[in-house]
């Protein structure tokens, strides 16, 4: 993780933190200070004077959109390049994070901009992969596609590993919440082991729910998938959703990322 965002995390856990020394922190990296400022004066915030300040900025935006807006600014920093796979990669990545928030506000279930980070960081295995070796990993995306073999099985036979033991792997590094590394490990099958908490297999469910409507959407692919049994889902079943309920949030997660794709995009062009 880049450094920045290792010291904003570790000054969001410290009764110390203030706005005057998260500035000082956020201050050494140009990308994220200017994404801060961009945002606490933006029309969302309705402010009639300009903020000029990254101190002033923090305090606009709250403890949760900052660490959100710094977590989302370094996972865009993480790809070596952006050509076409990164680019695909980090709007599966924005239109899962959007998804999760959206479902946990409707359903009032944790923390949205918790579960927008457990969205934005649950395919980072993927993201680490392509770094490590993008023409292999390009080989898995294709072989999985043309063969019709599950992705985790193809990424195995060529890297020994799958995306989501990577991803947790490396989240588990960084030091970030257990939500977000059972989100990496487990936003496909909910299979989470031991004793869990049933809000957090709760949460999680709301990531795999989030990335498989991306999925249907063709949101982060090459195409949508017209196939995928939503309402049957892990996530639909645990979160207890009928066909209408998965409608109207796939119509908000549709409408929503329409809207703010170029936002978020508008750094990898």
């Amino acid at each position: 993780m880049p450094a920045v965002a290792i010291k904003v995390i570790e000054l969001l856990k410290s009764p110390y933190c203030s706005a005057k020394l998260l500035a000082k922190a956020i201050s050494h990296d140009a990308a994220v200070s200017g994404r801060i400022l961009r945002i606490a004066n933006s029309p969302m915030y309705g402010r009639q004077k300009r903020v000029t300040t990254l101190e002033g900025a923090i305090v606009v935006l709250g403890e949760n959109t900052l660490r959100t807006l710094v977590l989302e600014t370094s996972l865009r920093g993480i790809n070596k390049s952006f050509g076409r796979l990164e680019r695909m990669l980090w709007e599966d990545s924005i239109g899962c994070a959007i998804g999760a928030r959206i479902v946990a506000r409707r359903l009032d279930i944790g923390d949205p901009e918790e579960l927008f980070i457990a969205g934005l960081f649950r395919h980072i295995g993927k993201v680490v992969m392509s770094n490590h070796d993008k023409s292999t990993y390009q080989r898995v995306l294709d072989a999985a596609k043309t063969a019709g073999e599950g992705l985790i099985d193809v990424e195995r036979a060529f890297f020994a590993f799958s995306h989501e033991t990577v991803g947790a792997a490396v989240l588990d590094n960084w030091n970030l919440s257990t939500l977000m590394i059972q989100s990496a490990l487990h936003h496909h099958d909910l299979a989470l082991t031991g004793t869990v908490a049933p809000e957090l297999k709760e949460q999680v469910a709301v990531v795999n729910l989030a990335g498989l409507l991306c999925r249907h959407l063709g949101i982060g692919q090459e195409s949508p998938d017209e196939q995928a049994d939503i309402e049957n889902s892990p996530g639909a079943s645990i979160l207890d959703l009928d066909e209408d309920q998965i409608e109207d949030i796939q119509h908000d997660l549709e409408n929503l990322f329409a809207r703010e794709r170029d936002f978020f995009l508008v750094s990898t062009r």
